[in-house]
């Protein structure tokens, strides 16, 4: 078998932009410290995407060197170095304006790596706004640290994801998914039965950012919630899922008849994605359906369901 590292740091001296990209992603995911200098020298190629997987690499490798180009990306003094990189990682700026402005992942991306190398620029004001008790600090707070990627907001999330306050429970819930923070798979499954709709709505979100299978269940029982807009995404969320098991095929067949059109219209789509041909028949029935997005839906899943009939997979 070849040498992973050396294939790798090869790979970085080409200028093909998919294998110079491909070489950026293995060189974060391998750790390669000798691959800093073909890192640095990727964040200046033409291409966007190689110059973001760059960028996240060299933060990923714990490139110190590599910290006055990753400013230079977001055109920061030292004075507005924080500001910009929260405004680069929330995506609402940071690259610069112009012809000659940076994308916004780029940006991103070097706003996440900017905050692993320096993480007193951003991260240790945010920790202590998290700590304050101020509701609209603590929002704000968990809001960028989830934007920078931060690690350090792992613990205290676990324990907002508990809060009393509503809106507060809502975001930590979102940020959790978004972090892919998988010890917070038991909690979010609890969180499935929140009073407040909007926070069982953001735990369907998260654990379908998660995938974790334990989930699918659980998601799929909200197929019975009162508030359609929960139904809709727990039939998104199930259709993402890759799962044929009767539990969640049932549901989804019996979504079908909601009351909503767009819980309706979610599950014929997730049913053509699961490829569950078992459901073939009830779909065609909304070909009829009095809504016109849910028949045009019908239509698109009935020729999926049709041919996998047909042509089936290999069994699950």
């Amino acid at each position: 078998m070849p040498d992973l590292a050396k294939v790798v740091l090869e790979a970085l001296e080409q200028e093909d932009p998919n294998i110079l990209r491909a070489a950026c992603i293995m060189s974060g995911m391998l750790e390669l410290s000798q691959a800093e200098r073909g890192l640095i020298k990727a964040l200046g190629h033409k291409s966007w995407q190689v110059q973001a997987e760059a960028a996240r690499a060299l933060g990923r490798i714990g490139s110190q060197g590599a910290v006055p180009f990753l400013r230079r990306l977001l055109k920061a003094s030292e004075a507005e170095l924080r500001q910009k990189m929260l405004a680069a990682a929330s995506g609402s700026g940071g690259g610069g304006e112009g012809e000659d402005a940076v994308h916004p992942q780029v940006a991103k991306q070097a706003a996440i790596a900017l905050n692993r190398l320096l993480p007193q620029a951003a991260q240790q004001v945010l920790m202590a706004a998290l700590d304050s008790g101020k509701p609209e600090l603590v929002s704000a707070a968990l809001a960028g640290l989830t934007n920078l990627e931060a690690e350090v907001v792992h613990e205290p999330l676990m324990g907002l994801l508990q809060h009393e306050q509503t809106p507060i429970r809502r975001l930590a819930t979102a940020c959790a998914g978004r972090l892919r923070l998988r010890q917070a798979v038991p909690r979010l499954m609890e969180l499935l039965q929140d009073p407040d709709g909007g926070v069982r709505k953001e735990a369907i979100i998260a654990l379908n950012h998660i995938k974790d299978k334990q989930a699918i269940e659980p998601i799929a029982e909200r197929m019975e919630d009162s508030d359609d807009d929960v139904r809709r995404v727990a039939a998104i969320a199930l259709g993402n899922s890759r799962s044929r098991e009767t539990a969640v095929v049932g549901a989804l067949v019996k979504g079908l008849r909601d009351r909503s059109p767009e819980v309706r219209q979610a599950c014929l789509s997730a049913l053509a994605n699961l490829r569950a041909d078992k459901a073939l028949e009830p779909a065609v029935e909304l070909l009829a359906d009095g809504h016109e997005e849910v028949a045009r839906q019908a239509a698109v899943t009935v020729a999926a369901l049709a041919q996998a009939r047909e042509r089936p997979d290999y069994d699950q």
